[in-house]
């Protein structure tokens, strides 16, 4: 079982910290589960897949009914979305995993630091908390709806424990083309086995 723990320790680095394992037996095979509340809802919470959807007028959007199920009782918690760091886009997160996030953040930093505080301003002022309606519609603000450059059509894309939101045509004169991201994921490989 000791084995087990690390294994998931080290595939969930910070989530699954002092958790408590147990053990059970299917059919001569063990299987580990674990009983913290966080780190289940993070295993079990896997945003996947692509969908078109339409902000309205009044820069609100209705999440597709596969997110809003994936989310399960995290849709009855706030919703944090990020404007990345890296696209012209916007990234969505329930905020539990967001508190994860920030807390991997701020142990790279030091308080007393004053670049570490600018650090920590600029990361803090990169976000929002917004709710969530029982159909799956949020609304954007304004500030985020510039600097996504969301018009009309936006592109969701499950990233895992976030999704991702796009205008449609940023995103098809941004996205990785395949001949591209097998380039570079060939390039990735080779430059960390010679490590």
């Amino acid at each position: 079982m000791n084995r087990s723990s690390t294994f998931f320790q080290q595939i969930y680095p910070g989530e699954c910290g002092g958790i408590k394992w147990n053990e059970v037996e299917y059919f001569g095979i063990n299987s580990y589960f674990y009983l913290d509340e966080q780190c289940f809802f993070a295993k079990m919470t896997e945003f996947t897949g692509t969908y078109n959807a339409t902000i309205d007028d009044k820069g609100r959007i209705v999440l597709p009914s596969a997110f809003k199920k994936e989310m399960g009782e995290l849709a009855l918690e706030s919703l944090v979305i990020e404007r990345n760091l890296f696209k012209d886009c916007l990234d969505i997160y329930p905020e539990r995993f967001w508190k994860d996030r920030v807390a991997a953040f701020k142990s790279t930093l030091d308080p007393f630091d004053e670049e570490d505080d600018e650090f920590l301003q600029f990361f803090y002022e990169n976000f929002i908390k917004v709710g969530m309606a029982a159909n799956g519609r949020i609304n954007i603000p304004s500030d985020y709806f510039s600097y996504g450059k969301l018009k009309k059509n936006v592109r969701l894309i499950g990233m895992g424990l976030s999704i991702r939101m796009w205008d449609v045509d940023v995103y098809e004169s941004q996205r990785m083309d395949k001949a591209t991201f097998a380039r570079r994921f060939k390039e990735k490989r080779k430059s960390r086995t010679t490590e």
